[in-house]
């Protein structure tokens, strides 16, 4: 048996099947709030359309991102995991669970933050109460997702994921990368190999960084999709919807595996701003509409584009 802890966290039974159901229930749905800040990065790119993984090397005195965006961020998390606690931290017990892997994330993560960042962390103490995962979720604005080696594969192990951007982590636990990615369209078509080659090769003293990025009908930064999260605006309709209301969302991804257990962990920075703050420029708001414009049907599907990217095109190109 495993340790208990004084939240609890959401875990797979041992024996039980790979997939997760998600759980719904309605009742439960609760506006989180919006927080917008500056963002950093502007990662969309003209040109036909392609799955890019766009790896940089991450110097690891970069590895968490803090901005003017921290406070509110961090209030958003802590209401969230009161709210929300059995979708946003959930690991799997499963072949001896992941304790050891979460600890040593844990560990190295109270290590950096005092040392990077002394005048905010300088004498913080983790929650030894919680699981090391939600522990180390509650210190820091990134989501985390632990991956661990499991019958030689690497696998999703848990994480605490506070703004996920419309996906459930908890039907992702056990699964391999190509398995993660698997409703994605044309990702593992184009990226599966690299994205394989690049875990492979990992190890603790390189690891790296990428962007991603889309555009939703809301700048909430909590988008369960187990019913616990607000209903989106432009579910019945985009045409009412603003360039002050339709938000740009960044995540700054990076990938770190760590020396004693093996474990890699998959961090996600959330950045997100209406439209209106980030295209000030016409030449950015050009080459914003030329991406969204080169995304082919199937993946605006996915991206939940398919009604919004045209009429997102449209406002950038009159700029209303």
């Amino acid at each position: 048996m495993g340790r208990t802890y004084r939240h609890g966290v959401t875990v797979a039974p041992r024996g039980s099947h790979m997939r997760i159901p998600q759980r719904i229930d309605e009742r439960s749905t609760h506006r989180i709030g919006v927080v917008a800040s500056t963002i950093p990065y502007r990662p969309y790119v003209g040109g036909p359309f392609r799955w890019r993984l766009g790896l940089r090397p991450l110097d690891l005195a970069d590895w968490i991102e803090i901005r003017d965006d921290h406070d509110a961020q961090m209030a958003t998390k802590t209401e969230v995991l009161a709210t929300h606690h059995d979708t946003a931290v959930v690991v799997d017990e499963r072949d001896g669970g992941v304790e050891p892997e979460a600890t040593e994330v844990l560990d190295e993560l109270v290590e950096h933050l005092r040392a990077r960042f002394p005048e905010r962390y300088a004498h913080v103490e983790p929650d030894r109460s919680v699981h090391p995962l939600d522990a180390a979720g509650r210190l820091v604005q990134e989501d985390l997702v632990l991956l661990v080696e499991r019958h030689g594969a690497l696998v999703v192990g848990g994480g605490s994921v506070c703004f996920p951007n419309r996906w459930d982590l908890r039907s992702k636990l056990g699964c391999t990368m190509a398995e993660v990615h698997a409703p994605v369209n044309r990702l593992n078509e184009q990226l599966e190999g690299p994205i394989d080659g690049v875990l492979a090769r990992l190890r603790p003293e390189r690891s790296f960084w990428r962007l991603g990025w889309g555009v939703l009908d809301t700048g909430e930064l909590y988008q369960a999709v187990d019913g616990t999260a607000e209903p989106r605006p432009g579910a019945d309709g985009v045409d009412h919807l603003t360039l002050d209301q339709i938000h740009l969302r960044v995540e700054r991804e990076t990938l770190r595996r760590f020396p004693r257990t093996g474990c890699v962990l998959f961090t996600i920075r959330t950045h997100t701003a209406s439209l209106r703050q980030v295209v000030d420029d016409p030449a950015d708001a050009e080459l914003l509409a030329e991406a969204i414009g080169e995304i082919p049907d199937d993946v605006k599907g996915y991206k939940q584009l398919d009604q919004l990217g045209a009429h997102v095109i449209e406002l950038l190109r009159s700029r209303r």
